[in-house]
């Protein structure tokens, strides 16, 4: 299985970069700070629907972040939160405010979103050029459409709802890569990694699955099937140095 053999390989990169990241860190032992227990992260993401679910939309993209924290006992061992956005879809429409006021268009958008917020243990390893990570999570994923009215003075949404939604429990594993690239008051470095996200069935809608009738009701067109993809993301992470002497 491809994730099987991406996480596998993250794992083998930890045990083998670990003898290269001591005699590089060695050297600087005594004037090298050590991170914090605190790590913070932001970054583009991209969802690859995998499944049934990719015979009916095809990529999201959007932004995720996460809080991890590693006990000082055990520095490789930790645990994490995450919180991402993904949009896979939109339909733009220019629309009279309402059919009493049909003089006045508005600009309506609808959007198809993914939203998910999820916890679980990290292993990491926690020093060296190169950091590999592996960890699994649980937690609560939300498949919605949403409307919103925009105004034509750059005034922003005036309007919005929420036409249609389906959430439920997600879990998965995931890894990745840190590479630090600056020491200053905090650690930066550049994240990156992949996740599958298991999300069971949902259904959802894409674009061209509300149908305006004439009462001025609305149609929906729902989706329902498996809902797994892969995440991939790429950002920033941020850890404060721990005080001299710790």
């Amino acid at each position: 299985m491809l994730h099987r053999t991406l996480l596998g390989g993250l794992v083998a990169a930890a045990i083998s970069s670990t003898t290269a990241s001591a005699q590089i860190f060695q050297v600087q032992s005594g004037a090298q700070r050590s991170v914090g227990p605190w790590m913070f992260d932001v970054g583009g993401q991209m969802a690859q629907p995998i499944g049934d679910l990719r015979t009916q939309i095809g990529r999201a993209w959007g932004i995720g972040g996460s809080v991890r924290h590693h006990f000082r006992s055990v520095p490789a061992l930790g645990i994490r939160g995450d919180l991402a956005w993904l949009n896979y879809g939109n339909e733009r429409k220019r629309v009279p405010l309402s059919p009493s006021i049909n003089r006045v268009l508005v600009d309506m958008n609808t959007m198809n979103n993914i939203a998910a917020v999820t916890v679980g243990p990290e292993l990491i390893l926690p020093r060296g050029p190169i950091r590999p990570y592996v960890y699994g999570f649980a937690g609560y994923s939300y498949f919605y459409t949403e409307s919103s009215a925009n105004d034509d003075n750059g005034g922003g949404t005036f309007a919005s709802t929420t036409n249609f939604g389906d959430g439920g429990f997600a879990s998965g594993v995931g890894g990745g890569v840190r590479i630090p690239i600056a020491f200053r008051t905090v650690e930066a470095a550049v994240d990156g990694g992949a996740r599958l996200t298991r999300n069971g069935t949902r259904s959802y809608l894409r674009h061209g699955d509300i149908i305006d009738q004439p009462d001025g009701t609305l149609l929906f067109t729902q989706r329902t099937t498996r809902a797994d993809f892969w995440q991939f993301h790429l950002g920033v992470s941020l850890a404060p140095l721990a005080p001299r002497g710790r």
